[in-house]
């Protein structure tokens, strides 16, 4: 049905160094999701190498970087499948945080997390731009964790088109209050669907907060996976995201029909 879609979040501890079990792990969990009948896969995120600037886990990772997407690639055309996941990876000796979006028979897109959180800037390069894109007649936008706290990156996603935020984490418990906030904020103040998965547990040195997430336009906390492994499952109606942006009236306040921009450019 046009401006529906639905959507499978997988919530999951990814082990540091162990890159099979991990994508062992991830691949079970998508196929779970798609007998369930979803059209999109999100996964945490570096769900492959398990989160960390540990240059031993990274490479190991790394030597089963191409399998992990050959294998969610032929998921993802089997099953007419979109997958979405973070993923720590290698291009011309740098290192990336990145996003990797697969959809059926098409080249994946990438996204390089372009803000970075505290010794990820040891080892990581930063990414230079945002990425919006379409799928099944829906505009997404990416976001990756720590960027959540910079209201800048989920504006210009969606003045760029992106009725959507798909968002990875591995946001730590202790600032747990601060997911919990930003996540509803952005959807708030930008009339948009977010898509958040999260890791949970204590995996490596950091304990994850969990709380995988789906909010709504207007801030309503569709579903939340809790603090344990699994899933969540949720249908979208992005025809609710014109009315939430443009119509003050009820629990709308029309934030973008009010927008004065060019006060933002002095």
């Amino acid at each position: 049905m046009p401006g529906r879609i639905k959507v499978g979040v997988i919530q999951t501890s990814p082990i540091p160094g162990e890159a099979g079990e991990n994508l062992e792990q991830a691949l079970t969990s998508a196929e779970m999701l798609s007998d369930k009948g979803v059209d999109v896969v999100v996964l945490p995120e570096m769900f492959n190498s398990g989160y960390g600037v540990d240059l031993h886990a990274l490479e190991a990772a790394e030597e089963s970087y191409e399998e992990t997407i050959e294998i969610l690639s032929v998921l993802a055309d089997d099953r007419e499948l979109m997958i979405v996941g973070g993923i720590a990876r290698k291009v011309e000796e740098k290192w990336f945080n990145s996003v990797v979006v697969i959809r059926p028979f098409v080249e994946p897109i990438y996204y390089n997390k372009t803000h970075l959180f505290r010794d990820e800037k040891n080892v990581f390069t930063p990414g230079d731009s945002f990425v919006v894109f379409e799928y099944s007649g829906i505009k997404f936008g990416i976001l990756m964790c720590f960027e959540i706290g910079f209201p800048e990156v989920s504006r210009y996603l969606c003045q760029k088109g992106s009725e959507v935020i798909i968002s990875v984490f591995a946001f730590g418990k202790e600032r747990a209050r601060i997911y919990e906030t930003a996540t509803i904020a952005r959807s708030i103040e930008n009339g948009t669907f977010l898509v958040a998965s999260s890791q949970t547990g204590r995996p490596g040195k950091t304990e994850f907060t969990g709380s995988s997430r789906v909010v709504a336009p207007s801030g309503e906390l569709l579903a939340d996976a809790g603090t344990a492994e699994g899933f969540i499952v949720t249908e979208l109606n992005t025809s609710l995201v014109k009315r939430y942006r443009y119509v003050e009236g009820g629990d709308s306040n029309g934030y973008y029909s009010n927008l004065r921009p060019e006060l933002y450019v002095r």
